[in-house]
Formats: structure tokens, C-alpha cells, sequence
């Protein structure tokens, strides 16, 4: 029979019936269990280790190990025949066992320390494997490293011996065949149950001296040796059971619970071996979380830090309202205790007391802290602020209400109780005597409040309320029951978007337990003669008060359940009334209290078996009708489990009130009891860790949308009652998100959420496609449902595990994934490639222009202290270069034969040019002459010269509109910060018409000249250097670290003066000529100065890639960007007129310029210098990504530029300097490759309007760029409302958490050898949710934890099939905690309380801007 139970289970991925098996257990893994089993019995004794273990070695374990029975049985037969008093025995067989235990342990260390080496008992204590050990001799130190465990921490030698005598001596007490006398068993059970002790005593007591043994029920690992402690504690509590009943003999429930610990205690020893009893960790936190659930009335909690505290206070208030010396005082103090209790009051705390506890904002997936974020105050915060206002006002109420019930009354207490004082131990106390009911046990002379028919009227209203939360649940589900298809279910959308249906839940949900707060005060005053059966302040009165303390919190904590249960209380009334019977009239004899605690527990209990009950189905169901699942035992164990039902049912229901999960055994349809654990099952912190690849962050950004709209299904009622322990399973794509539900309580939810893998194994695939096709027939309409065939209106998978629930709308993104062959590679698709690179590159240079002087002007109009800032930055920058003086000629092509130089001897001027710099690059492709020359001065050594031509300024100052015409005569030019400073000193004071001032905008470049002398007159220093572009907004020299530092030149001034105007015209030391515009429009529009400096390539060189140059678009371009541009200035004057309060004066100004916008624009157009200076640009940055134009780019280059990978060469080295233009240039790269694509799969632009429509969509809207993870995932970006700007990602991850509307990215498949395109599209997205059956998932855990952590299984398949689409396998095992599962997303607890409560970042936002502008408008 063993063999046939060790028979193969079929593979999950078997195409044919009995085609192909594997074994639950291999061959080679068998003695090895059967060797773990034993050591598990024999509680650590190892026997039967190896083959080639010495017989003494045997024989010492068997001594050592039959001291401790020895001494109790010694002990047992000597109380037994009055040999010796009972307290004697106990006292001498705990010293004598704790004298043992502690002795050994001492020798064993003594010896284990008589090693020459340090590293031989180590290296035995890491071969814990049987198969590797060694043995010296019988008192080596290898030997008792064996036989007699190192302890972890020595002083634990002490504290286990002092345990194990306590214990020990205890055990005498309890197994004593007198022990046994109360129940009245016979003499046989006596003995029995005596010899049954031993043997649990011996197994339960050698762990703390030889070491713990392998636990099949495994928690957490647990340090300092407590995995020793468990069985001891076991033990202990049946000794503590047992001496409470013996000094409370009339307890009948102690007797109960007496009776069921002996039954535990004599087979202890079997309940080990199967796992059955907890661990002391799971042991300890399972009883806390029990006395919290069924006597406190609280809620399972999300974490061991919040269960702890909710017991202890619990427990507190508790003694507290079993204290109180009034009836009356003690219903108005439960009400506001137990109302305060079921509120979130550790968040709350924390929230406002500790400032560094995160919270969960939902929104952008980040978890904000308490601290304010930018000035801001955070979420957190805001929404325990509200929630505070609403507790508070809900605190008064109920204030109110229970005073009201219970102060008018008071006098009717003291007449009618006919009470009397009776003074036990110097404590008043009461108790009703003499009291007189009526027919029905209700009290006489009731006020009218606790009249039956006023009792009548609210319970009327709660079976009211009660049917309105079960019609509004069930009929917003897509199936009623889960079994019958709900056709109002089409109409949900119109249902959940009205706001009566929110309003009614809302309704509900608050004051509903208003009105069951005054049932609860009309029953236990109207019978408080039955609640007051116990003396005040007596262990059974505090007994009476634990149900009353409860129903006071469960109105609270669960409020829709509770009306449901309050409603059967009532109707259990009324018909107690009505009729007679002995199950009613013992019933009638109950306290109400009483009465609604064995309802609740009714309840809980309840819907836990019938949980339970569909599991078993479920798993027996899918064994037979999952072809894949069909073993040989397949109709045996169905058979076997019809035969056993009573068996059975009583370990469901011994599940059910321990709150055990059941454990099918290789998840077969074989169930054993698991070890009682707190509900959310795992120890470790809930989201501590998870397996996190590249797409854990789609779960990120999925999570707060999801999260929020579930939470509003829950607060409506569409997902019906959800209760802690409760598991969803929702559906998007191919993605699969994983929420349980850990704790409940009045408005507050806590939820955990875990993503699962998104690449489909074929385990993943099988049961994927089982979800699908139970998500498509419930949610889908098909035909057979349109032409109303019965078998569409019921669930065809009622017996699977999933059952759909509902569908939300959620802001998520759209995967879709594409092979580019044929496309990419095509020929019309890499001929364009080069044209789009220039118009891509174009457009970015050009936008990044304008954004970067938008920026700047912002500043200014915001500060308008940091022109100056700036102006200083750029005055220190430019102190480096040559002091030039005023010269007597009037041009400078004329000598200056007075002029004296003074040269700093330390250095030296490098007149060193480039060697693409000649005579020829002085003509340009286009045939336009040059614009740079060098100053050719006779009277100053190593100063080159400049031919004369018609100078033009560049740039103008700032705070000057450059389109102003009233700034023509006060504007002067400006210092602009980049690698020179000039000071040009003169003696000439007399002062010209264009002295220091900006030219009207409709004058003519080249006639703006000055003369030396008024230069001199100004003293300020220039804010420009010609020939140069310069951006303020710039804090850093970046730009300039490639300028070589020049010479201190300091020019003499000769002593005679002249007038005559000259050509002011300094030139950059830039191995290309600088060009020098015409119009300030198109200095404004012109690239960075900086890109000029050291261009790589020669002038000729980059002639031949500029075939290609798009003088249209980029005309086109000029035109709109100037407008843009234009407009812009504009703005930013008036508002900073506003400011100045110049307003008047400056909307004159931007009036007259308005009207030559379009000269200015026409005239910026014809700037061959504007024009040239783009050639020069694009042209070299296509030279070093792509190369010549002659032949096209090969899709292997497309794709790895792409990708950022660019070949290395010198003139890469010069775009990497550039940071600004190299992003460009990469950004435009993958512009170009969209386009591209576009171009060949969609068509040709139709025009220049919808190619910049385009451009400015991808500019704005699109991430392009390789899908892998981040190389800097530390720096989190803030959401964009937050920001002043949204920031711009820089990587694939960072998009998906920014939700950029599109992503896109192109691979490469090296397995295929194809080119793949990812692209992301966010949008709203339909997901399908469905309710998983929680014993299920907690059985197949169960089962997880047995087969991983105990029988340490190393097969891939784990002993059981991978895939069972009935039960969801796969997708329970990923969504485990690692390490045992691997989920690639896991939030910690989520907190959300009603919608209308959560602040949200927008709100906050919005109401901190709306501020800071009423603050502008009320400010002088």
C-alpha cells in the first residue's frame, strides 16, 4: 500500500493520459525522509544516521536520552504508591531532571572544547547531511559535537536546564494516573494516557539538551535556540490547563477545555510528526491574534508591530470595563472605548507623532514620508487631519447616544434591580436579587426606550438594513451567489458612476452602527438581570463582560457583518417569543450578550467551514476532471475521502475553530491538519522583499491606480463582504496582480499587492489561459447568451477556485511588442534615416533654444535679482582676456603705431589655429564670404589682425527687449559669460547718439557702430562679446573647460584722442570662425556658442554631408520658432513690467514691436550666418554618429546608435563635452528611427505642419530609448504636479513611473536574429478582478512550506504537479513570500480609508497654488 501511495503523479504539461509520470518522491530521496521522520519522532534523537556510525554512538544517544523518562516514571509509580506526597515528587524530580540536563550539557561543551583544531567541530556541525559524519571515540570531541548540539549562546546551557526541570517536574503532576480521576475514565485510559505522557515527555524535553530537531511545522527561523522551546511550551500550557481546572472545578469549559489538552497531551508525540502543533513564534503570535479575533471582536492585523499592541490594549480596556462599579457606567464607557478601538489609532498616532513612518499616497507608487515635501505638507498628514475631524464628530455622537440611553434611566436601575451591597474583601459590590420579569424574562416597569416595542422597531430597521446590504452586494456581482448569472450586472457601470448607490453604501456603512448601537443598549439593559448573574468585579463577571465588550467593537470594526448577525439575533428573539421549546428557553436564559457572542462566532466559524468545505470539493473536482491531473489514485483517494467523510468533516471543523489552514499533501486530494499560524500566513514583514526585475516596475505604476479603484468597489459593496484573509486575483494583459486583503476596520483597509511574473512559462501559459477563459465567459457577452440559452445564465466554473467578481477602469499601459524584419532593413527605410536625422536634430536644437530662454526669462520675472547674480558670474569668467584700449584710427584694418602693449611674461599667446582653418575655409558651400579674420596690428607682437568689414552686435542685454524700440536709447550691451572678458578703456568723453544704447529693431546691422571713446565714458563692463552666443540661465563651465587660458594682455592708450567711430568686433579663439548675426531674433535662435568651440572636423569635411541640409523645414521652423519665441519676450516683459509697476510703459513698447514681428521674422529667415551655423552643427554631428551620406546606415548601426552604443573616435570625444548637444543628438537619433518607421509603414508626411505636430508629439509625449533597466534607479523623480517642470526620464523605468503617454524601444533577438520594436501606450485600461477561495490558497501554502523547508525537495517539480488551471498552482506558489515563492513586485501594507477622506497630490498641490496666489493678490 506504501508503494502504490509514493505512485507517480502525472506532469502538468502530459499531452496524453498516463503518456507521462514522475514520482512524489524520488528513490534517492526516500531514506533521507524516512531518516528526517524518525529524528522528527524521536524528538532529535538520530538514529539510524548512516551505515557507517559506530555502535556507541548508538548506544550513548540511547543512555543519555532514557534519563529524563527514567526519572518521571520513577517518580509517577512513587507518588502513585504513596511512596512519596505529590509536592515532593514534583520538586525532587524537576531538581533532579534540571541537575541532569545542565551536568551533560557541561560535559558535552568540555568535551566538544578538547580539539587541537579550531575549525574540526565546526566543520561537524556543518554536516548536518547523515550521510558525512565523523567519530573519534566515545569521548571525543567529534562524537559529542554529535551526540549533544553546541548551543548558540552558553548561557542558554542554564535557562534550557532550568526549563527542562520545571517542565519535567510538571509532567509528573499531569500524567499521574490520578490526574485523571475528574473526568471519570477508566482505569485502562488512566494508564494509558500515563504511558502516552512518557513518551511525549521524553521526545518534548530532549530537544533542550540534545537540540531541536527538523519541524515539519516551520514559521520563521528563530535565533538564540528558542526552535527548543516550542515543544516544552506545548506541554506547559496542558500543566496550566489542567491546575486551573483543578482550582475551578466548577468552570464547565474549563473541564471541556481540560479534557481536549489531555487528549493533545498523549499524542503529542504524532502531532509533531505531522506538523500539526506550532512553533513557539507561530504559536505566541496565533494566540495574540486569536484572543484579538474571538474575544476582543477586533481584526486579524497586517503586521506582528500592530498585533501586539491592539491585544495589549485590548485586554486593557477590557479589565477596565469589567471594573466599572455601574451597569450603566459600564455600557457608556464600552461604546466610546470599543468605537475608539476599532479605528486605525496606531496610524494615527504615528502619523502624528512620528514624523518618519511612510505612508502609502497611491498615486504615483511612491511612499511619501510625514515630513513636507517642498513646503508642502505631506499626504499623510492631510488625510489624518480629516479623518481626525470625522472620528471625533462620530466620537460625540456616540457620546450622546449612550448617555442618552443610559442617564435617563439610572433611578430605573436602582428601584428595580432591587440591588444589595454585600461587602466582599473591603469591595463593594452588586448583584440583582429578588427580581421580578414577565412572561417573555423582560424586565417589569421597562422604560418606554427598552420596551419590546421599541426593541421591535429598531430590530425591524436592522433586518432592513441588512437586506439592503445584501441586494446591493450580491446584484452588483457578475454572478449572484457565484452561481447564477446577475443580468443587472450589464448595467454597472450606470449603477457604481450614480451617486445614490455611493451614497446609500456611505449611508450604510455609517450608520448602520448607529443603529445597532442602540439595539445593543435596548437588549443588555432590558435583560440586565441576566447580564448581572455574577457579582461585580468577580473573575465570572468578567467572564459576562468579554461578550458584551465585543459586540460593542464588532458594530464597529465590521459593521455590514454585524447587521447580519444582530438581524438573526433578533429574529431568534422573536421567535423565542412566539414559541416553546428547551433549546429556546435555555437560549432565553443567555445574557444578550451572550447570545450575539455564540452568534458571531456562529458566523465567523461559519463561513471558515464553508470555506473549508469547497476546498475539499474543489481539490476533488479538479483530480478528476483535469485530464493533465488524472492519476492511477485518482478515483482512490475519491473514494477514500467519501468513506472517511465524518473523519473528515470533524478535521474541517477542528480547522475551522483553531484557524488552521488545511494541507493537501502534494497537493493531492489527501488533507492533513496544517500547524495554527496568524492569518496573513507568512512571518516576515508583509512586502520585506520580492524578486524584482526589469518589469516589477509596470506592477509600480500599476499599483495606486488599481489599488484606488478597488478600494472603491470594497466602500460601494461590489465585491461584496471582504474580510481579512480574503485573496483577488486580477487580470490585465498578460499581467497578473495579487491582493490580499490584510486587516479591516471602521473606514480603513489595509491591502498587500504582488505582481507576478510576466514571461509565461508553460506552467504560467496553462493556467493563464484557464483565467482567461473564466474571466471571457463571465464578462464577455457571447452569442449563446444573446440567444438566452439556460446554460449561460449559470457559472460554468463554479468549481474552480476563481470567481469573477467585477471589472475596474484604471490608467495603465498597453504592451505590444513587434518584429521589424523587413522593415527595418528595407532600403526605403534607411534611405530616409539621413534626411529625418537633420530635420529630427533641427527641430530639437531649436526647441531646446527657446525652452532654455524661456527658462531664463522665467527666472527673471520671478527674481529679478538674478540678472546681476549672473552678470557677475559672467564679469568673473572673462577676467582672463586681454585689456584692449582705445586706438587713434577709425577702422581696424588701419595701423596703430602709437598703440604700447604690455604682455604677461608667464604666458604666452597661442596664436596656434586648426589646421581645417585657412584661406579657403573663409568661403563658404553656399559661396557666401567670410566673417572672420584675425586683428593685424604692427604695433602689438603676437596679436593677430582682422580685415575691416562691417561689424554687427550680437547680443543685447537682457533686461532689455531686444524688440523694444524704447529700449534704443537706454540699452547698452551686455556682458554674456563664456571665455572671455574685455575691458576696453578710452580717454574720449565725448558722447554719441548711439552711445551704449541697442538699435531700433528696424535698424540695419551693419550701420551700428560706436567709437572707442564712448565706450569709455559708459565704464560698465560689455555684456557681450561679439561673435558669440551666451545663456545666462547656464551656473556651470562646462562650456569652457576646453578654452585654453590666454594671455594677461594690457593695451596703452596713445595720448591723442580721436572721434572717428570704429568697428568694435572681438573674436572668439574657436577653431571655427564664430558667426555674427544680424538681427537680435536670430541671435536668440542661434545654437550655443560653446558647440562651436574646437569643431573636429574641417570646414570642407563637413561641406560634403550637408547635400542634404532641409533648407525648407528649416525655414518653416525659424518662422514658428520665432513667433514662439517672440511671443514669449513679450509675456515675460509685461509680466515683469507688472512687477516693476512699469506696465503702461512696457505694453507701449511691446505694442510698436508687435507691429514688426513679421519684419524681424522675414528678416531672421534670410540669415545666411543663422543658417550656416546649423549647417555647421548637424553636419559634424552626423559626420560622428552616422558618417558620410554616401552610402546608407546599416540596420545593425540604426539599432545600436539607438541604443546609445556610438563607435568611439576623436570627434565623439569633442560631442561628449557638449552634454547639452549630445542629448540632443541622441534624442534626435531615436526620433529619426520613429519617423523612419513611420515613414515606410504608415507613409510620407503630408506636410510641414504635420511633420512639427509629430515632432512636438514625440518631443513631449514619447520616451524613446532601450527597454532595460535603469543604471541609476536611486534617484527618484518627482510626479510632475509637484515639480515646477515635469522632469524629462532618463531611462525606460522612469518613464513608466512618470506614466510618459508612449514608450518606445527597439531590440534585438541575437537567438532569431531579428530586430523587435516595444512600444507602451498608456491609456485606460479594463481589469478583471476575481475573488480566489482564501482555504485554498492558504492549503496550497501549507503545502509549499511542507514540501520545500521540511522534506527540503530539490526537484523542479516539487514533488507535485507544477500546473493545475483548477486550483491556480502556479500562480499560488509565485505569489508566496520569497523565498519560497517569486513574486517580482511586493508593496508593503496599503492603506486606504473612504475616498472622500485620502488627500490626494493634486489636492495638495492645488490647494498650496491657490494659496500662494491669494497670498500674491492680498500682498501690497
Amino acid at each position: 500500500m506504501m508503494d502504490e501511495f509514493w505512485a507517480p503523479a502525472r506532469l502538468a504539461w502530459a499531452t496524453e493520459r498516463l503518456a507521462m509520470e514522475s514520482p512524489l518522491v524520488n528513490n534517492y530521496k526516500k531514506p533521507f525522509i524516512l531518516r528526517r521522520l524518525l529524528e522528527t519522532f524521536l524528538g532529535g534523537l538520530r538514529l539510524f544516521a548512516s551505515s557507517e556510525v559506530p555502535l556507541y554512538v548508538y548506544v550513548l544517544q540511547l543512555v543519555l536520552f532514557s534519563v529524563i523518562p527514567s526519572l518521571i516514571i520513577v517518580f509517577v509509580i512513587l507518588e502513585h504508591n504513596d511512596r512519596l506526597p505529590l509536592n515532593w515528587a514534583v520538586y525532587i524530580c524537576a531538581f533532579l531532571e534540571f541537575l541532569y540536563a545542565f551536568v551533560i550539557q557541561i560535559v558535552a561543551h568540555l568535551l566538544r572544547t578538547q580539539k587541537t583544531k579550531p575549525e574540526e567541530v565546526e566543520h561537524v556541525n556543518l554536516a548536518v547531511d547523515e550521510e558525512f559524519l565523523e567519530f573519534d571515540s566515545a569521548l571525543g570531541p567529534k562524537t559529542w559535537s554529535f551526540l549533544i548540539r553546541q548551543k548558540k549562546a552558553k548561557l542558554n546551557i542554564f535557562f534550557h536546564s532550568v526549563i527542562a526541570g520545571v517542565v519535567g517536574g510538571g509532567t509528573v503532576y499531569y500524567i499521574r494516573p490520578d490526574s485523571t480521576d475528574h473526568i471519570n475514565v477508566p482505569w485502562g485510559a488512566s494508564l494509558a494516557f500515563t504511558v502516552l505522557g512518557i513518551v511525549t515527555a521524553s521526545v518534548g524535553l530532549w530537544p533542550l539538551i540534545g537540540g531541536s530537531p527538523p519541524e515539519p511545522a516551520s514559521f520563521h527561523p528563530l535565533p538564540w535556540d528558542l526552535a527548543g522551546l516550542s515543544r516544552p511550551l506545548h506541554m506547559s500550557v496542558c500543566i496550566v490547563v489542567h491546575t486551573l481546572s483543578s482550582y475551578f472545578p466548577a468552570v464547565m469549559w474549563l473541564l471541556v477545555l481540560d479534557v481536549f489538552f489531555h487528549l493533545v497531551f498523549a499524542s503529542c508525540s504524532i502531532l509533531w510528526l505531522l506538523g500539526i502543533l506550532p512553533p513557539i513564534d507561530a504559536f505566541i503570535l496565533w494566540i495574540l491574534e486569536q484572543w484579538l479575533v474571538v474575544a476582543l471582536g477586533g481584526s486579524p492585523m497586517s503586521s506582528n508591530i500592530r498585533l501586539i499592541p491592539h491585544a495589549f490594549f485590548g485586554t486593557i480596556f477590557l479589565c477596565m470595563s469589567a471594573a466599572m462599579p455601574s451597569f450603566e457606567g459600564l455600557m457608556v464607557f464600552a461604546s466610546c472605548i470599543q468605537y475608539i478601538l476599532s479605528l486605525d489609532s496606531g496610524w494615527i498616532l504615528s502619523s502624528l507623532l512620528s514624523p518618519g513612518v511612510k505612508f502609502v499616497t497611491g498615486l504615483t507608487g511612491k511612499y511619501e514620508e510625514t515630513l513636507p515635501v517642498a513646503g508642502k505638507p505631506s499626504l499623510r498628514v492631510k488625510t489624518c487631519r480629516r479623518e481626525l475631524v470625522l472620528y471625533v464628530t462620530l466620537l460625540v455622537a456616540i457620546i450622546g447616544l449612550s448617555l442618552g440611553c443610559q442617564l435617563p434611566n439610572v433611578g430605573w436601575y436602582e428601584a428595580n434591580l432591587n440591588c444589595t451591597k454585600i461587602k466582599a474583601r473591603n469591595t463593594s459590590v452588586r448583584m440583582p436579587v429578588n427580581v421580578t420579569t414577565d412572561a417573555h424574562g423582560d424586565l417589569t416597569n421597562l422604560p418606554v426606550l427598552f420596551q419590546v416595542s421599541a426593541r421591535d422597531a429598531v430590530g425591524s430597521v436592522v433586518i432592513f438594513l441588512a437586506l439592503s446590504v445584501l441586494v446591493i452586494n450580491e446584484f452588483q456581482k457578475v454572478y449572484v451567489l457565484g452561481l447564477i448569472r446577475n443580468p443587472l450586472y450589464v448595467h454597472r457601470k450606470t449603477f457604481q458612476k450614480h451617486s445614490l448607490l455611493y451614497m446609500t453604501s456611505q449611508l450604510l456603512q455609517f450608520g448602520g452602527p448607529f443603529v445597532s448601537l442602540i439595539l445593543l443598549h435596548q437588549n443588555f439593559s432590558a435583560k440586565v438581570h441576566l447580564q448581572l448573574q455574577a457579582p461585580f468585579q468577580t473573575f465570572p463577571y468578567f467572564l459576562l463582560t468579554i461578550p458584551l465588550v465585543r459586540a460593542f467593537r464588532q458594530i464597529w470594526q465590521f459593521p455590514e457583518q454585524m447587521l447580519l448577525q444582530l438581524s438573526l439575533f433578533y429574529i431568534l428573539e422573536i421567535v423565542q417569543r412566539e414559541t416553546s421549546s428547551s433549546f429556546l428557553d435555555y437560549w432565553g436564559k443567555l445574557p444578550p450578550a451572550t447570545r450575539i457572542f455564540f452568534i458571531g462566532l456562529l458566523y465567523l466559524w461559519g463561513t471558515r467551514l464553508v470555506q473549508r468545505i469547497c476546498t475539499v470539493v474543489i481539490f476533488v473536482i479538479t483530480s478528476l476532471s483535469e485530464k493533465k491531473r488524472q492519476t492511477s489514485l485518482s478515483f482512490f483517494f475519491t473514494g477514500f475521502n467519501l468513506a472517511i467523510i465524518p473523519i473528515l468533516f470533524g478535521l474541517l471543523v477542528l480547522s475551522t475553530v483553531i484557524s488552521a489552514p488545511l494541507l493537501p499533501l502534494f497537493t493531492l486530494p489527501i488533507f492533513f491538519l496544517g500547524f495554527p499560524r496568524p492569518l496573513r500566513f507568512w512571518s516576515y514583514p508583509v512586502g520585506r522583499s520580492s524578486n524584482s526585475c526589469e518589469d516589477s516596475v509596470y506592477y509600480e505604476q500599476l499599483t495606486p491606480h488599481v489599488i484606488f479603484a478597488l478600494h472603491n468597489l470594497v466602500q460601494i459593496g461590489s465585491l461584496g463582504f471582504v474580510e481579512p484573509g480574503e485573496h483577488f486575483l486580477l487580470r490585465y494583459e498578460d499581467r497578473f496582480l495579487w491582493i490580499q486583503i490584510l486587516e479591516c476596520g471602521f473606514t480603513y483597509v489595509y491591502y498587500s499587492v504582488k505582481g507576478l511574473e510576466l514571461q509565461e512559462t508553460s506552467c504560467h501559459t496553462a493556467e493563464a489561459s484557464r483565467v482567461d477563459a473564466v474571466f471571457s465567459f463571465a464578462f464577455d457577452v457571447d452569442d449563446e447568451m444573446k440567444k438566452g440559452k439556460l446554460s449561460s445564465f449559470f457559472n460554468q466554473y463554479a468549481f474552480h477556485t476563481l470567481t469573477p467578481v467585477s471589472q475596474i477602469n484604471v490608467v495603465g499601459f498597453s504592451d505590444t511588442k513587434n518584429v521589424l524584419t523587413g522593415v527595418i532593413d528595407s532600403p526605403d527605410t534607411l534611405k530616409v534615416i539621413n534626411d529625418y536625422f537633420h530635420k529630427a536634430l533641427i527641430y530639437l536644437m531649436m526647441d531646446y533654444v527657446v525652452k532654455r530662454s524661456e527658462s531664463v526669462q522665467g527666472d527673471k520675472t520671478q527674481t529679478p535679482a538674478s540678472s546681476a547674480t549672473t552678470n557677475a558670474k559672467t564679469q568673473e569668467s572673462l577676467r582672463s582676456l586681454p585689456k584692449v584700449e582705445k586706438r587713434a584710427e577709425n577702422h581696424f584694418e588701419e595701423t596703430i603705431p602709437h598703440a604700447q602693449v604690455e604682455v604677461n611674461e608667464q604666458e604666452k599667446v597661442s596664436n596656434s589655429v586648426g589646421s581645417h582653418i585657412s584661406h579657403n575655409s573663409h568661403q563658404s558651400q553656399s559661396g557666401r564670404t567670410s566673417r572672420v579674420a584675425w586683428i593685424d596690428d604692427q604695433g602689438v607682437r603676437d596679436v593677430p589682425t582682422i580685415p575691416a568689414v562691417d561689424s554687427r552686435p550680437l547680443s543685447w542685454d537682457d533686461d532689455e527687449d531686444p524688440l523694444d524700440e524704447s529700449s534704443a536709447g537706454k540699452g547698452r550691451l551686455s556682458t554674456l559669460n563664456n571665455e572671455e572678458r574685455v575691458t576696453i578703456q578710452t580717454k574720449d568723453h565725448r558722447t554719441r547718439e548711439s552711445k551704449s544704447g541697442l538699435p531700433p529693431i528696424h535698424y540695419k546691422a551693419n550701420n551700428f557702430t560706436t567709437s572707442l571713446g564712448d565706450l569709455e565714458d559708459d565704464e560698465d563692463q560689455l555684456n557681450v562679446i561679439p561673435g558669440i552666443m551666451y545663456d545666462e540661465s547656464s551656473d556651470d563651465d562646462s562650456n569652457f573647460e576646453s578654452i585654453a587660458p590666454l594671455h594677461k594682455i594690457r593695451f596703452t592708450h596713445p595720448k591723442r584722442r580721436s572721434a572717428a567711430p570704429v568697428h568694435v568686433r572681438v573674436i572668439s579663439r574657436t577653431d571655427y570662425r564664430t558667426p555674427i548675426y544680424n538681427s537680435p531674433l536670430s541671435a536668440a535662435l542661434a545654437p550655443l556658442a560653446s558647440w562651436f568651440i574646437e569643431l573636429p572636423y574641417d570646414t570642407e569635411v563637413v561641406d560634403e554631408v550637408q547635400d542634404s541640409f532641409p533648407h525648407a523645414w528649416f525655414k518653416f521652423l525659424l518662422s514658428n520658432f520665432g513667433r514662439t519665441y517672440v511671443d514669449l519676450r513679450q509675456q515675460n516683459s509685461a509680466v515683469l513690467g507688472k512687477v516693476s509697476g512699469t506696465s503702461n510703459r512696457a505694453g507701449l513698447a511691446n505694442s510698436k514691436s508687435g507691429g514688426d514681428k513679421e519684419e524681424q521674422i522675414q528678416k531672421m529667415q534670410y540669415d545666411e550666418d543663422l543658417e550656416e551655423s546649423y549647417r555647421i552643427i548637424t553636419g559634424t554631428c552626423h559626420l560622428i554618429i552616422l558618417g558620410s551620406e554616401i552610402t546608407n546606415p546599416t540596420p545593425s548601426q540604426v539599432y545600436k546608435t539607438f541604443s546609445g552604443e556610438v563607435p568611439w573616435s576623436m570627434a565623439l570625444d569633442w560631442l561628449l563635452n557638449k552634454k547639452e548637444l549630445y542629448t540632443l543628438v541622441m534624442k534626435g537619433l531615436q526620433v529619426m528611427l520613429k519617423l523612419s518607421l513611420d515613414h515606410t509603414l504608415i507613409g510620407p508626411m503630408t506636410g510641414w505642419a504635420e511633420l512639427e505636430s509629430c515632432m512636438a508629439d514625440y518631443t513631449q509625449n514619447w520616451f524613446f530609448g532601450p527597454d532595460g533597466k535603469a543604471t541609476d534607479t536611486h534617484a527618484q523623480p518627482q510626479p510632475h504636479f509637484l515639480a515646477e517642470e515635469q522632469p524629462e526620464a532618463t531611462s525606460w523605468m522612469e518613464a513608466v513611473k512618470l506614466e510618459v503617454p508612449n514608450l518606445f524601444s527597439m531590440g534585438y533577438n541575437p537567438v532569431k536574429g531579428v530586430y523587435t520594436s516595444h512600444l507602451l501606450t498608456l491609456g485606460d485600461a479594463e481589469v478583471s478582478v476575481g475573488r480566489l477561495g482564501g482555504e485554498t490558497v492558504r492549503g496550497l501554502w501549507a503545502s509549499l512550506v511542507a514540501e520545500l523547508l521540511y522534506l527540503t525537495n530539490d526537484d523542479d517539480e516539487r514533488y507535485s504537479i507544477q500546473a493545475q488551471p483548477g486550483l491556480l498552482r502556479n500562480l499560488t506558489v509565485q505569489a508566496a513570500d520569497p523565498p519560497l515563492g517569486y513574486p517580482i513586485f511586493s508593496s508593503p501594507p496599503l492603506r486606504l480609508a473612504v475616498p472622500w477622506l485620502n488627500a490626494t497630490l493634486q489636492q495638495l498641490y492645488s490647494s498650496t497654488v491657490s494659496k500662494e496666489e491669494n497670498d500674491k493678490d492680498t500682498s501690497p
